[in-house]
């Protein structure tokens, strides 16, 4: 029996897109400071800002920059020219490349390993919108730390050809200006550039060819930063908070605590409000032993503080700007009013009152009268006053 076969052709559709595929990862910030990077900059910025424009034949002429590498260089040193795969000069043209490198001993650190921080106020995480504002969310900084970078000297060697004197001096003129300068996308990294001098060539005969060269070397400061070392990277991404909340936390597990979900703060906030609290008041006279100060709130005192706020800590009387000693008057409340009863003193034997009360450490001595000044400073809040 012939085993059938599956004759269904495959799927010649599209094939689904897997939506997993379209999201965009975030892109690396990891950063670096190489030769290639110097070196580019450099030509760059002769090609887009140091170099002018050529006039010839009523035609502007851009001059061209290129890299030169050893066969270049190499054909360019023998032949005092450079020409392209047919045999013609190729005019204008400026020619570079890079001959040696020293570190910069007076720009760099002691201490290769420092590095700084910086960061960035405005970024992708920094939105501004209404459920920031509610919750006051604070902008997220973009934090570097970046390791201090190797300073170098870059020794650069250039060749000019043109055709005309004219055109040389030009560019000439060009380069000198842009001598002691910074080098570079403004964007981007930026290098000081020194030329110190020029030597220009005589006029060349190469046949009915007509060439004038111009020769230098320049000197670039720059810095050199890998992306890691040791296996570690130069560059540290980070982002601050948006928001910081500042609490205390504890671990307290005796037994038979019940804790739940209560933080510490709420904990004891009774003993941190009791702590803060200070009120200070004038009194009213009532009667010869009383004064009574009105619209107040006094709270009572924490178990934990019972210990520390006795009755002479708690609040302080003053008759007259005197500070009365506690063992000479009690205080008590009623409703929000606070009542302090002074112990006036015992009447002494034929005396009479009240000239003639005794005092003592636990007596005043005299009465109160509705002339004196009284004061009462402590534990107690300030209520608004009522009509």
């Amino acid at each position: 029996m012939r085993e059938s076969k599956n004759t269904q052709e495959p799927f010649k559709g599209s094939v689904p897109k897997n939506r997993a595929d379209e999201i965009a990862l975030p892109k690396s910030d990891n950063f670096s400071v190489t030769l290639y990077d110097v070196d580019l900059a450099i030509m760059e910025y002769m090609r887009d800002t140091v170099l002018p424009e050529l006039e010839e034949d009523k035609k502007k002429i851009k001059v061209p920059v290129l890299y030169g590498n050893p066969e270049r260089w190499k054909s360019a040193r023998k032949d005092g020219v450079l020409r392209d795969v047919r045999g013609r000069l190729q005019l204008p043209l400026v020619m570079y490349k890079r001959n040696s490198i020293e570190r910069d001993g007076a720009s760099n650190s002691i201490n290769r390993y420092l590095s700084y921080p910086t960061y960035q106020k405005y970024n992708q995480r920094n939105k501004y919108d209404k459920f920031s504002l509610l919750n006051d969310a604070q902008p997220s900084p973009k934090n570097y730390n970046i390791t201090v970078p190797d300073y170098v000297s870059i020794t650069y060697e250039v060749m000019v050809w043109t055709s005309y004197t004219e055109h040389m001096n030009q560019i000439v003129e060009q380069f000198q200006y842009a001598t002691d300068d910074y080098w570079g996308d403004k964007d981007n990294f930026k290098f000081r550039v020194r030329i110190d001098s020029f030597d220009n060539q005589s006029e060349v005969g190469q046949g009915s060819e007509r060439i004038v060269r111009t020769t230098f070397n320049m000197v670039a400061n720059a810095y050199l930063l890998p992306e890691q070392f040791n296996k570690k990277d130069t560059n540290i991404l980070s982002f601050g908070p948006k928001k910081v909340v500042i609490g205390v936390e504890s671990d307290l597990t005796g037994g038979g605590m019940n804790m739940g979900k209560q933080s510490l703060q709420s904990e004891y906030s009774d003993i941190l409000n009791y702590l803060a609290l200070r009120g200070s008041r004038s009194g009213s006279y009532i009667d010869d032993d009383t004064i009574i100060v009105k619209n107040v709130e006094v709270p009572a005192v924490p178990p934990a503080l019972s210990a520390s706020f006795t009755k002479e800590k708690r609040f302080s009387i003053y008759i007259n700007g005197v500070d009365i000693p506690a063992a000479k008057w009690n205080t008590e409340i009623s409703g929000s009013n606070l009542l302090i009863n002074f112990n006036t003193g015992s009447l002494s034997a034929g005396g009479t009152y009240p000239d003639n009360l005794v005092t003592s450490a636990t007596e005043l001595g005299y009465i109160v009268t509705g002339s004196d000044e009284f004061g009462v400073v402590g534990k107690y809040k300030e209520l608004w006053l009522k009509n």
